[in-house]
């Protein structure tokens, strides 16, 4: 087994599960039963490998976030679709070892940005627009800073999923979505949405 893609998406499972530094190049190579020269032909070094099985990791999220959208398009409920967005969050984070994150910030710091730009994106491409568009149908309160929301709390779930380590093994991810994201969203819709929104 060298294909590319094969190599990418057993490296990405492996470094998700058990950190970036601690699942090493010749671990790799044995687990799929190929030499570690066949690694080097595809990847001239470990960080090239991260980086690359990150990319490709997090391309699979922004795809299934656009085929969603695409496949849903929710004109009339938007705050619908960032319920999603954000469910798919807590779903990939509930399958990310903690340390992770923090091995990529600390030794890979390029693999670790192409991280933050997708968060970026999906806050400020998708989630923002979304409530710009609910504000405007009057689903929320026209006094409501969207900007301010998406600072204060949609753009920092990681660090409240991760403020404990076991808090997926505690809560739900119904109870986690309810709380992180649900009840803030109904704080800032109007009264009149509020008692007919699906939220």
């Amino acid at each position: 087994m060298s294909d590319k893609i094969e190599i990418l998406a057993h490296a990405i499972e492996n470094f998700t599960k058990f950190g970036s530094k601690r699942f090493s190049m010749d671990e790799l190579a044995s687990e799929l039963g190929i030499s570690k020269k066949t690694l080097y032909k595809h990847f001239s070094s470990k960080e090239k490998l991260v980086s690359e099985s990150l990319a490709y990791f997090l391309n699979d999220i922004r795809t299934d976030i656009q085929k969603y959208i695409s496949e849903n398009p929710n004109k009339e409920e938007p705050l619908t679709t960032i319920i999603y967005i954000y469910k798919k969050g807590l779903m990939v984070y509930q399958n990310l070892n903690p340390s992770f994150l923090r091995g990529l910030n600390k030794y890979y710091p390029e693999a670790y940005q192409k991280y933050i730009e997708l968060k970026k994106e999906i806050v400020w491409n998708m989630v923002h627009p979304l409530l710009q568009k609910a504000q405007i149908l009057e689903q929320i309160r026209p006094n409501v800073n969207l900007e301010l929301v998406c600072t204060l709390f949609l753009s920092r779930m990681e660090d409240i999923v991760y403020s404990k380590e076991n808090l997926f093994n505690e809560f739900s991810i119904k109870e986690l979505l309810d709380h992180i994201i649900i009840n803030n969203l109904r704080g800032i819709l109007t009264l009149n949405y509020l008692q007919k929104c699906p939220v």
